[in-house]
Parts: C-alpha cells; sequence; structure tokens
C-alpha cells in the first residue's frame, strides 16, 4: 500500500514566519507608551500683568504629544495650568488663561512642562507680587560704580565698563546726549572718543546702558575736556618750595603746631572750581599724583586736601530701580552664592537691607497672623490668664509687644469692658467681629475647649484654610456657611461661658463631627475636596438630624402599640 505525502514548499513557510514577526513587532510598538520629553518652557513676555492673560511656549523631543503645565505656589500646593499640543517639529505653546486664576500668593511659583511624568519635566521659576507676574533671571545685571573721566583736547580716552558678574549676550549703548564722535562697541562695551578742539574746555554727561534679554541697567558718566596743558604746567604750584629755604626758622618752628591743628583745605585748591576734578586729575594722570604725594605728605588723601568724603551710595550701584528691591533681599535669604558675593563686594553696608535702601524690620514671632490687628493679640494677654501663661512660658525672651510688632508707647487702650473670642465692644454691647467672618475665629470650639491654641480648634482651622478654602467651590461654601454660622455662634458661645455644665454637652456632641472631619485630610485634589466634603456633610446630617428623627419616630410608634 503507497501513501501519498505532502510537500509544503519552503518558502510559503518563510513568508508566514515573516509576516508573524512583522506583526508582533507592530503590536509591541502599540502596546509600549512613548512619551515625548519636554525640553525647554519660557514665556513670549518677561512679565504679566493680573489682568492679562498668560501662556507658555518651548520645545519637546517628538512632536504631536499633549504637553502638561504644573503650577507650585509658595506653600507647594500644585494646580494643573492649561496646557497645549507639540505640533509635528515639537514646538508647543500653552492655552492662555488669566493670570488672576493662577497666581494669588506672593512669592516664588515654580511651573514645570512635561508630558508623561511630571519629574521629567522642565521647570522655570517665576516671582508673582501681588499686580504682576514675572520670570526671575538666574544673575544680576549691574554696572560696577565707573568713576569721573577727564580728557584733553585731541586725545583719546578709551576704557570699559565693567559688570558685577561676568555675562555673554549683554549688549552695550550710549543713551541721553552722548557727546559727539563717541562710540561704544555693542559687544565689549569698549568707550572711545577723542573730543575736538571745539569741545573744549566743558563738561559731558551721559549714560551708559547693558541690556541683557528684558533686564536692563545704566550708570551716568561725567567727562571733562580740558586744554591741552603743557608739561611744564605744573611747576608753578611748586613755588612754595623755595619758600623755607629762604625762611628756615618759621618752617621749623610751627612744624609741631601746624600738625596739631586741623590741616584744611590744600592752598592749591581753587575755591571757584568743583573739588571732584582734582581728584579725577590726581586718579587718571600720574604725573599730578606723584606731584601730589611729593608736596603735600601731611594728608592722608587727596580726599582730605579737597575737602572730600566719599559718600555710600544708597541704594547700592548694583540695585536695579526697575525691580522691586525686596527681589534682592529674597536672593540675599535664599541663594548662598549671592550673599557671598554681596558680603565680599560691598563689606561698607551694614546689611542688604540698606543696600537697597529698605528699613530693616522687626522680626515677628511666627504664631502671629498678619492678616489681624496686633493690638488683639496684646488685648487677649492682658484678659486671659491662661493665654498670658501660655506666651510667657513659650516666648521667655520676648514681652508681647515685640512678639506682635507693636511699639509699646503706641499701644491703644482697651476700651472698657470685656467680650469673648470672636467678639468685639461696640458702644458697650459684645457684637460679632466682622474680621472673623473672611475666615477668622471658630467661636463655638474655642468656647468649647477653652482656648485658640486647643488641638480641636487648630485642627478645625487647617481644614478649613487649607483644604475648604484652597478650591473655588470651597469659598463658595464657606461664604453661604459664614453667614448662617455667625448668625447664632456667638449667643451659644456666650451660654457655653455662663453655664459649664451646657459647654460639656456642646463637646459631647462636637466630638462626632471632628471625627468625621479627619477623612477630609486625605483629600488633595478639587476633585477629592468636593466629594469628601459632601460625604462629610450627608454623614453629620445623618449622625445630628435623621438618626435622632428616627429614634424619636420609633419610640413614638413603640408608646402607640403599647397604648392599644
Amino acid at each position: 500500500m503507497f501513501f501519498k505525502s505532502r510537500c509544503i514548499p519552503f518558502h510559503s513557510v518563510y513568508t508566514k514566519l515573516g509576516v508573524f514577526v512583522v506583526f508582533s513587532v507592530f503590536v509591541l510598538i502599540m502596546l509600549v507608551p512613548v512619551y515625548a520629553e519636554v525640553t525647554t518652557i519660557s514665556m513670549k513676555k518677561s512679565f504679566y500683568t493680573i489682568d492679562e492673560k498668560i501662556s507658555f511656549f518651548g520645545t519637546a523631543k517628538e512632536g504631536d504629544h499633549i504637553v502638561n503645565v504644573m503650577i507650585r505656589d509658595p506653600d507647594g500646593h500644585g494646580k494643573l495650568g492649561n496646557g497645549g499640543s507639540a505640533d509635528p517639529q515639537g514646538k508647543y505653546e500653552t492655552i492662555p488663561q488669566n493670570v488672576k486664576n493662577i497666581f494669588s500668593i506672593n512669592g516664588i511659583y515654580n511651573v514645570t512642562a512635561f508630558v508623561g511624568k511630571i519629574e521629567d519635566g522642565v521647570t522655570m521659576q517665576l516671582e508673582f507680587d501681588g499686580k504682576k507676574v514675572a520670570l526671575i533671571p538666574d544673575f544680576v545685571l549691574a554696572f560696577n560704580s565707573i568713576p569721573d573721566k577727564t580728557i584733553e583736547e585731541k586725545k583719546t580716552l578709551e576704557f570699559t565698563p565693567t559688570l558685577t558678574e561676568s555675562l555673554t549676550g549683554v549688549i552695550f549703548s550710549l543713551e541721553k546726549n552722548p557727546p559727539t564722535g563717541s562710540s561704544i562697541n555693542n559687544e565689549t562695551g569698549k568707550f572711545t572718543w577723542t573730543p575736538t578742539e571745539s569741545q573744549g574746555p566743558a563738561s559731558y554727561v551721559f549714560d551708559i546702558v547693558v541690556k541683557k534679554g528684558a533686564l536692563e541697567d545704566r550708570e551716568d558718566v561725567k567727562i571733562t575736556v580740558t586744554e591741552p596743558v603743557a608739561v611744564t604746567q605744573p611747576e608753578p604750584t611748586q613755588e612754595p618750595e623755595p619758600t623755607p629755604v629762604t625762611e628756615p626758622e618759621p618752617i621749623s618752628e610751627p612744624t609741631p603746631v601746624t600738625e596739631s591743628k586741623e590741616l584744611g583745605i590744600a592752598s592749591f585748591v581753587d575755591p571757584t572750581k568743583d573739588p571732584q576734578s582734582y581728584v579725577n586729575r590726581y586718579n587718571n594722570e600720574p604725573k599730578y599724583k606723584e606731584w601730589f604725594d611729593k608736596t603735600y605728605p601731611e594728608y592722608s588723601s587727596i580726599y582730605q586736601a579737597v575737602g572730600l568724603e566719599k559718600p555710600l551710595e544708597v541704594p547700592a550701584p548694583f540695585v536695579d530701580p526697575t525691580l522691586d528691591p525686596q527681589f534682592y533681599i529674597d536672593r540675599y535669604n535664599n541663594e548662598p552664592k549671592f550673599k557671598e558675593w554681596f558680603d565680599k563686594t560691598y563689606p561698607e553696608y551694614s546689611s542688604i537691607y540698606q543696600a537697597v535702601g529698605l528699613e530693616e524690620p522687626k522680626a515677628i514671632a511666627s504664631f502671629v497672623d498678619p492678616t489681624k490687628d496686633p493690638q488683639s493679640y496684646v488685648n487677649r494677654y492682658n484678659n486671659e490668664p491662661k493665654y498670658k501663661e501660655w506666651f510667657d512660658k513659650t516666648y521667655p525672651d520676648m514681652t508681647i509687644y515685640d512678639a506682635v510688632g507693636l511699639d509699646e508707647s503706641k499701644i491703644k487702650e482697651q476700651e472698657s469692658g470685656q467680650c469673648g473670642p470672636g467678639t468685639k465692644l461696640v458702644d458697650g454691647v459684645c457684637a460679632v467681629d466682622d474680621n472673623l467672618k473672611e475666615g477668622g475665629g471658630c467661636l463655638i470650639a474655642t468656647a468649647t475647649y477653652g482656648s485658640e491654641m486647643a488641638p480641636q480648634v487648630q485642627f478645625l482651622r487647617e481644614i478649613r484654610d487649607n483644604k475648604v478654602m484652597s478650591t473655588t467651590s470651597g469659598v463658595s461654601f464657606m461664604t453661604g456657611f459664614n453667614q448662617l454660622y455667625y448668625s447664632f455662634s456667638p449667643t451659644i458661645a456666650d451660654l457655653e461661658r455662663e453655664s459649664p455644665v451646657f459647654k460639656e454637652i456642646v463637646k459631647i456632641g462636637l466630638t462626632p463631627m471632628l471625627s468625621s472631619l479627619s477623612i477630609m485630610s486625605a483629600a488633595d485634589s478639587e476633585q477629592e475636596i468636593l466629594g469628601y466634603g459632601i460625604g462629610v456633610i450627608l454623614m453629620n446630617a445623618g449622625m445630628y438630624f435623621v438618626a435622632p428623627a428616627m429614634l424619636f419616630y420609633s419610640i413614638k410608634k413603640a408608646k402607640t402599640r403599647l397604648s392599644f
């Protein structure tokens, strides 16, 4: 018996195997996520005001991806801003959004652009001062001081102004009526000028300007053009030299007397001339310097001889008048390199506050809320023994006046009468403090637990400020809730202070609510806060209203059955 065998061609097997491999690779590529890495992020303008819309742009390594933007405020809370789509070349721009909807707290913000993971994104820093948000440069653009210059007619004056930091990409220019014929290299900053005969004698004052991006600094320069001076010109001033020879006795005798007296202004100084001109000649003319040092050794310096003292310039030369002085103070406190540079370069200034022209503030204790009236803390210290005891124990080295930043001589006398926390005395009657309605004290909880510093009160305040008030819906909820809450809470708080028994009843009633509110600590995003908040409200409604109603209904129903 013969069997007929079937042979499968090898080329058919290879073809099918190849198709299978290609299909597998395609499926693998489709299943593995691909993230494009964001390489740059920037703004179209150097700053935006609160009335404008802000957007970000930059590049990514690959195109056709959605670029997300995370904005973190000075307290570290993050908010997802409008994103944008990258084109095939990798360029992206986010959807514009209102500045005031993103920036609300003054300080430094971190803006991160990313595609897949935020830690793989690129971050830039912005500063918000309440009126505008601006890009924070990582350098200081400032001139070192440029001394006044003196040059003779038909001679060439050359000098190069220097910056406090070595920077690239800066552009130099001349402004405010520079002298005719003068020029400056816009890249190196080298200034060149040869004054003509018709341009002297005279003085010229103008500005040298340096720019880098949106930043700018300028330094005024004074150049005095004099007539050509003959080499023998200084000799007539040496006429006093032969005088000691002809009259040796008067010179030898009064020598100790003149040294004990005030030297005053040197004899060669013309009172009709600017004393600074002599200082400029001393600094710029070696022969004049040699003549002065040899002829007037009794003077300690050219400044003493002409009656000048070098003034301390405030603000310092490196300060940009267009920037907020607080910007330099923040850099000094947060950037060790900037602090080291300032302390080394400007030792003549007692502090960074003096250099930028600000008064150094008094240190205020950490527990002081800057939105409250400092006098309220003084009143509590004077009227509440427990608060006074807590303060004296916690801050033994400070008075209550120092702690809140008040001068004792300016303290207001408290009106007669005493009201509890959350109320104030108005025309002899305790009324609700309107400042508290905007996010102040928890009147019932404060009266129940005895102090605003109690852990339970602090917990309620943290839930309100850090969770509920951080969302738009939470702010709306608190606005309506405060109107209801402050309509009855002062009355309950006063009853608690009058009746210890009632106070204990309220404390028992508050315990379940405090336990339920602990759930809010787990909420981070606005959606979670809204969801957990609704759940907590329903839970408390069930505990305080539904459960007692059902209990009352059950008891009533049981009594009805027993009556039959």
